[in-house]
């Protein structure tokens, strides 16, 4: 679900906006059940950060949980078409707050103002050919939702390899530098084929993070966008759970919220007047 749509190019004359300015939303989180350990992002915020780590969520569509810090951080690269197409002014590749922002090391909500609070979702899913019940976000964390002025269109910003989350299960939540290079290029390029597809705005290593998998690797974060993350796998939770309460609150957020309307859903069926399908 999360490349149902057009890959929302931005067309005619752009000079866009600074992140700073780009307006941000949490329509996600303002309408769907949180994990009742963390009910709000005061909640969250004041457990330590080692805290929120893995467990079995129930009955919530996702987890209030700050991404983990980045010593050192070093950008490696921005696409230009991301930015455009989120809005952004190309002369944000180089501003301190993106910077800052895409290395998790900056969110837009404090105790006293308020804002969005970021978020791990909570889904399950199919592995190697069986059930694996709940997975969700283990590595990824929300920002937010930026809106493009130009366009309207409203992207939902994620942080790939932000550290671990409710989710993480037995692994660490980070990502290594080489498969952050396959899915930064690979998402730009399919982008760039027309070929519908998740996308990544950025690229940065994490010099001070020493990830292990085969061998120790260097740690990276992308900084990926979609109009949604919503999956099958959430559904499949629900439905393994026997949640059909939530199931009906998830799918009518999706048809009014992600599709914006059930007049607009892809494969809606016309009912002719006397009630009968065509």
């Amino acid at each position: 679900m999360a490349n149902h749509m057009a890959n929302g190019h931005s067309n005619g004359i752009h000079s866009g906006t600074t992140l700073d300015k780009l307006p941000k939303s949490n329509v996600f989180t303002s309408n769907l059940p949180p994990d009742s350990q963390y009910p709000t992002p005061e909640a969250s915020h004041a457990a330590p950060r080692e805290r929120l780590g893995p467990r079995m969520v129930k009955e919530a569509l996702y987890t209030y949980v700050r991404p983990e810090p980045t010593e050192e951080p070093e950008l490696l690269a921005v696409s230009k078409r991301a930015l455009k197409d989120l809005g952004l002014s190309e002369s944000e590749a180089s501003s301190d707050l993106l910077k800052e922002v895409v290395a998790g090391n900056k969110v837009f909500w404090d105790e006293k103002n308020g804002g969005v609070y970021p978020w791990a979702q909570c889904y399950g899913g199919f592995q190697f050919g069986s059930w694996a019940g709940q997975l969700g976000d283990g590595r990824a964390i929300s920002l937010f939702e930026g809106t493009n002025p130009d366009t309207g269109v409203r992207y939902e910003w994620q942080l790939k390899g932000a550290g671990k989350t409710p989710y993480s299960r037995f692994a660490d939540g980070k990502a290594v530098l080489r498969s952050s290079i396959r899915e930064f290029v690979v998402s730009e390029y399919l982008n760039a084929l027309g070929i519908p597809t998740t996308r990544a705005l950025s690229l940065t290593l994490c010099p001070k993070s020493q990830v292990s998998r085969e061998r120790v690797e260097p740690g990276a974060i992308v900084c990926r966008f979609a109009q949604s993350w919503l999956r099958f796998g959430t559904f499949d939770l629900m439905r393994s759970r026997g949640d059909r309460g939530l199931i009906r609150r998830t799918a009518t957020y999706v048809a009014e919220q992600a599709f914006g309307g059930w007049d607009k859903l892809p494969a809606r069926v016309e009912i002719k007047e006397g009630g009968s399908a065509t």
